[in-house]
């Protein structure tokens, strides 16, 4: 084979890898290794609710590993589409979920309408006042298991962030005795100090007076 005719056979070589090998890199590559998505929780009462958050190149790849861009009208946006995917939908209800107590508590799906500047919405009716859940969040992780999921406690709760892996994509969380805000803390610490100095301040003043009348 001559020069000319081995360039021209490598040429051709890359051609036909080169889509391959892009086709299968790029799911795995394109989008779980940069910010994780977040889920924000709160609880008042039995009524939970989580703000799911993720990038919009996340909530595209959702979208279509979902199907939410084929065979829709293309003057939509991707956001008008992913807010009109049933599947898109349906899909967040059963992979971000709340347990009480092993019993699921019934969730609801508010708009998605700007959905990737604004989250998604999720508000949970659990039947008796949360003191622990079990939450699940398995959204884009099970579609690439290198996702992860950043739990944060709205205020006043003050817990440490969790980690959701496709290892970890249920866990346990508590809210009972943890949602006194450090300001509180801090506050009642200085008025005991306060307290304290007074109450310290009028024992000298006594001694001295009985001093000066000794």
């Amino acid at each position: 084979m001559n020069i000319p005719t081995r360039t021209l056979a490598v040429a051709l070589l890359v051609t036909a890898v080169l889509p391959v090998m892009v086709g299968v890199a790029m799911p795995a590559s394109a989008h779980p290794f940069g910010a994780p998505p977040t889920a924000r929780i709160s609880a008042t009462g039995s009524q939970v609710e989580i703000l799911y958050t993720a990038s919009p190149d996340d909530w595209f790849a959702l979208g279509s590993a979902k199907g939410a861009f084929k065979d829709v009208p293309r003057q939509l946006t991707g956001d008008e589409k992913l807010q009109r995917s049933s599947v898109v939908r349906d899909y967040l209800l059963s992979t971000i979920t709340v347990a009480q107590d092993g019993k699921p508590c019934p969730g609801r799906l508010a708009s998605l309408v700007g959905v990737t500047d604004n989250g998604a919405r999720f508000s949970y009716d659990c039947g008796r006042p949360v003191d622990d859940l079990d939450v699940t969040l398995r959204a884009l992780i099970d579609l690439d298991s290198n996702y992860r999921t950043v739990l944060v406690f709205a205020p006043p709760v003050q817990q440490a962030q969790m980690l959701f892996t496709s290892t970890t994509t249920t866990q346990h969380l508590r809210f009972s005795g943890s949602g006194v805000n450090i300001a509180v803390i801090g506050l009642a610490l200085w008025l005991a100090f306060v307290v304290a100095a007074g109450i310290g301040g009028l024992v000298v003043l006594r001694m001295r007076r009985r001093r000066k009348s000794a």
